[in-house]
């Protein structure tokens, strides 16, 4: 007897490989990105004169900008379908990778980043949104998602490690190129799956889209500049009473607009209320601490770009494997227990990092592997726990909401927990001020794990 698809239209539904293969494609080379960027900070900081708060920015401005842009992600969605916002998003992101290699100062790349962000923002809810539609709920859907995280994880240690080697040999621009025909294939075999469901169309929330981006930005600039030490003290708490106002602001507007950025519906929802925040709270260390890994290694341990990739590829080779694991712990214990644990591992490989400076360099492969295979499982259980929540339209609100507080928590991660390092380092709280960074994240997580241990056991 045919299978029916996951929206119950009667359509035959597609092949979990293809569905996997398909959705990775965009996840993937967003993943193959990031962390060859990583890899390539130190260099492109000497390249283009940039700083340590240059870099900030170049590691923010694409999750920034996707943050911002989410939300329209999920409306257009919900009125065209996932499958074409799927495709711009990958030729948006082809783009702007293509304007990345070609930029010959730290301004061109910004702004060729905030492209690549634009096309990410349209990727991101897209691939779980177009998976959902395509395998039904129940443990195949589960199955297609530890795949479809396994596959794109491909992107994270392909990323540290042909990219490691790439900066060193040809230089960080080809990183960029390489993802051009990638991207450019992807967005052709979509077509090789079932669209969305579609809602009725509605007016774009502009006023939310401007508030969050200025409310963000603001506060990624306060948090930069709270590091730097260079900006009037009276400036960088002006920047952030104003953020708060931006946001507060913000909040007052969504609940008057039609088509929100921030559905506060999806709040209703006990399950994803307690989630959501977690999720917003736990990317924000595991981004902004990856970060932080990267400049340590290079900067502070003086490893060389390919060894330094070396070590970036143990934090993200256990990535791949946590959908799989995810999986089979889910047959032993309910999500809310597998979270709470992955939370403590995150909390364990931290306090090792924060001692790293006593550590004999091979020994930080332990904590930066179970770093990345508890922050995969953490991705995979929230991603399946929204889809599991939502179905149908509402699925494509939830999915953006999800790709929303992912982002904005790389944004306030990455300008917090480097600026945190900056500053110990400033006040001589430590010889390295990334190890305090490491340490500060590893109590940030400690303190959600003990929040969300009576709520969700």
């Amino acid at each position: 007897m045919e299978d029916k698809s996951a929206d119950g239209s009667g359509r035959p539904a597609r092949s979990p490989l293809l569905v996997t293969a398909v959705c990775a494609i965009g996840l993937g080379c967003v993943m193959f990105d990031q962390t060859s960027l990583v890899v390539a900070l130190a260099t492109i900081g000497r390249d283009l004169n940039a700083g340590i708060a240059g870099l900030q920015w170049l590691s923010a401005i694409m999750p920034l900008m996707a943050a911002t842009a989410i939300p329209v992600s999920g409306t257009l969605a919900a009125r065209y379908g996932a499958r074409v916002v799927l495709r711009t998003g990958l030729i948006v992101f082809a783009c702007g990778a293509a304007l990345a290699s070609l930029s010959t100062a730290l301004p061109a790349l910004l702004a060729a980043r905030a492209v690549q962000g634009l096309g990410m923002a349209l990727i991101l809810p897209s691939g779980p949104n177009l998976l959902g539609a395509n395998i039904p709920a129940g443990p195949a859907r589960q199955r297609t998602v530890g795949y479809w995280i396994a596959v794109s994880s491909a992107g994270l240690f392909l990323g540290p490690l042909v990219g490691g080697f790439v900066v060193a040999q040809f230089g960080w621009r080809v990183t960029f190129i390489a993802l051009v025909p990638l991207t450019l294939i992807g967005a052709a075999t979509t077509t090789l799956l079932h669209d969305t469901a579609r809602a009725k169309p509605g007016p774009l929330d502009l006023a939310g889209l401007t508030l969050v981006c200025l409310s963000l930005g603001t506060l990624a600039w306060a948090l930069i500049e709270t590091g730097r030490g260079n900006a009037p003290t009276v400036f960088v708490v002006g920047g952030y009473v104003l953020a708060a106002g931006l946001f507060g602001l913000f909040l007052l507007v969504e609940r008057r607009a039609v088509n929100p950025v921030l559905d506060l519906s999806v709040l209703g929802t006990r399950t994803l209320r307690v989630l959501l925040p977690a999720v917003l709270i736990y990317n924000a260390v595991v981004n902004g601490s990856s970060f932080v890994v990267s400049m340590y290694l290079q900067e502070g341990r003086q490893v060389s770009t390919e060894l330094a990739g070396v070590f970036i590829l143990i934090a993200n080779i256990g990535m791949p494997l946590a959908g799989p694991l995810t999986t089979a712990m889910r047959r032993l214990a309910r999500p809310g227990v597998i979270m709470l644990g992955s939370l403590a591992a995150l909390v364990g490989s931290l306090v090792l990092l924060g001692f790293s400076e006593i550590l004999m360099l091979p020994v930080l492969a332990l904590p930066l592997f179970v770093f990345g295979l508890a922050a995969g499982v953490l991705y995979s259980i929230d991603t399946v726990t929204v889809l599991d929540t939502t179905e149908g339209a509402a699925s494509a609100t939830a999915t953006a909401t999800l790709a929303l507080m992912r982002q904005v928590g790389t944004v306030i991660g990455i300008a917090a927990l480097a600026s945190t390092g900056q500053l110990a380092a400033s006040l001589g709280v430590a010889p390295r001020g990334e190890t305090v960074a490491f340490l500060v994240g590893g109590l940030v997580l400690l303190l959600l794990l003990l929040r969300l241990r009576p709520r969700i056991t």
